[in-house]
């Protein structure tokens, strides 16, 4: 074997060395693109569905089918604190007045998740058990605004709860990449309107 051929050997073995670290680069690289995307469609994906059902929930904010049984709007609302609701609306549209709660379940619920800020956003309708979504929720929260458009300050305190006209909603929905990079997706419906305690 000659000097020539030993050259050859070794350089086809560096150059093969050097294609196959470049595949395995662009192998790893293409993973990596896969799951954060498809993470960060798992965040929108939530988020919107998420806001979907809010929006619906709180525009029937005393809302009822059967005109004989709307309640008085002052009272629309039973409870109102930064990251929880409580409020009267006619949810499945059969006449009667539904009970709807709305609150953020503490992060020490969800301890399994990769991110630790991770919790649970319940809905509770009546008396049935509660229900709720683990989507990567980090934040829940809202703000508060009487007709003049001024911050009501919470919790809400009794007295000024027939004083809410306009509510801001804002939610965080978070993903942890593969590297544990956080991807997360925020939402804000600006001064949601609820037509039914315009009426009082």
């Amino acid at each position: 074997m000659g000097y020539s051929t030993i050259i050859d050997i070794v350089g086809s073995i560096i150059i093969g060395g050097m294609l196959l670290g470049i595949l395995l680069k662009l192998n790893n690289s293409a993973s990596w693109n896969i799951y954060t995307n498809s993470g960060e469609l798992n965040c929108q994906t939530n988020l919107a569905q998420m806001s979907l059902i809010l929006e619906n929930d709180f525009r029937k904010i005393d809302y009822c089918s059967d005109y004989t049984n709307i309640q008085d709007p002052a009272n629309a609302i039973i409870s109102a604190d930064s990251s929880s609701i409580k409020f009267i609306a006619d949810l499945n549209k059969d006449g009667n007045m539904d009970t709807v709660y709305y609150y953020l379940g503490p992060a020490s619920e969800l301890n399994a998740t990769k991110d630790p800020r991770d919790k649970i956003l319940y809905r509770i309708v009546n008396n049935a058990p509660k229900m709720g979504s683990d989507a990567g929720i980090t934040r829940f929260y809202m703000v508060y605004y009487d007709v003049n458009g001024d911050t009501i300050h919470t919790p809400v305190s009794a007295a000024n709860l027939s004083l809410i006209n306009d509510i801001e909603l804002n939610m965080n929905i978070e993903n942890v990449g593969i590297d544990s990079t956080v991807l997360y997706s925020y939402w804000r419906q600006a001064r949601l309107t609820v037509p039914n305690i315009k009426n009082r």
